[in-house]
């Protein structure tokens, strides 16, 4: 097709691109997503099952955030991205500036927010020519969290995942002055799996089987609050913005056993910090290995059963 034969833009898919451009610079600012929300990341994260048919219903054009495997080619506010959407993008806008009617489009709900099975190009240009809804027919999934427009999902998973924590832990009153907080909302599994094998220890070291509010008390007492000490003293927290002291604790223990693993040696908590500082700091310079071995074990005289063996006889003596 030559030049000449290409049909011009409209002057509703141009002002429409515009602010789609608008809308993508403004994300840059404020360093908010630019694209929809996409279900399939939705669907993973919030392990989504049961879904249900709900009606035939006019739902509000603001609540649509996301879409089913089209969310990169929209902005948030469902302005479209590409010019390879506008054909199709033009056809509807011409469609209803006659006054003709579409069919619904076809909706996933989540929480209070709407995802686009079918109908992203009508969303689009409905959203473009200020209608305040839209008809639609809808399916809604059992969510665990309640989705809002502007919510992020990350944030909410964490929420949950830490309520559920302290639910199943108790540790906010066992150890008030503990504030366990993780970015990542599987850490919060890793915790509970790592208290659990610490109950399963100390039982046998005990002969009788600890209670789980037992295990947590010392849990936190031998276990946790001596690796955050050394994570405050070292002030390594600064080396990682935007993270949680929960966060390095995490970081730090899987750091000693990779050590360990690959040096065959005892690796002291000290050390290991330093180490996680060193190579994977954002505010230090250079990536580094640690390259001998023997200064990792210089001045460990025992395996972390032992000391942990030494701790809670001590613990059991003070208690």
């Amino acid at each position: 097709m030559r030049p000449s034969d290409v049909p011009a833009e409209s002057r509703e898919w141009r002002q429409a691109r515009r602010t789609a451009f608008v809308e993508e610079a403004l994300s840059v600012l404020t360093q908010r997503p630019a694209a929809l929300m996409s279900f399939e990341h939705v669907h993973e994260r919030l392990h989504l099952k049961n879904v249900r048919y709900l009606d035939l219903q006019d739902v509000p054009i603001d609540r649509i955030v996301g879409s089913v495997g089209r969310y990169q080619d929209f902005t948030r506010a469902f302005f479209p991205r590409g010019d390879h959407l506008r054909s199709r993008w033009e056809t509807i806008e011409q469609l209803l500036a006659t006054g003709r009617s579409l069919p619904p489009i076809e909706l996933y709900k989540v929480g209070e927010v709407f995802f686009v099975r079918d109908g992203n190009h009508r969303v689009s240009v409905a959203r473009h020519r200020g209608l305040s809804s839209i008809e639609a027919q809808v399916w809604e999934y059992d969510a665990p969290v309640q989705l809002q427009p502007d919510s992020d999902i990350d944030e909410l998973l964490c929420t949950a995942a830490r309520e559920a924590f302290l639910e199943r832990t108790h540790i906010d009153r066992l150890c008030p002055n503990l504030h366990i907080e993780l970015t990542q909302p599987v850490g919060y599994d890793v915790l509970l799996n790592e208290i659990g094998r610490f109950q399963e220890i100390l039982s046998r070291m005990d002969g009788r089987e600890l209670s789980a509010e037992e295990a947590v008390t010392l849990w936190c007492d031998i276990r946790y609050i001596p690796i955050v000490d050394i994570i405050r003293r070292r002030a390594i927290l600064r080396d990682f913005p935007g993270r949680t002291e929960a966060d390095l604790y995490l970081w730090l223990c899987r750091n000693r056993r990779e050590l360990e693993e690959g040096y065959q040696q005892h690796v002291m908590m000290e050390e290991a910090a330093g180490d996680l500082s060193r190579r994977f700091g954002e505010n230090l310079p250079g990536v580094r290995r640690v390259r001998n071995a023997a200064r990792w074990a210089a001045g460990a005289t025992a395996k972390w059963v032992a000391d942990m063996r030494r701790a809670w006889q001590t613990a059991r003596k003070r208690n």
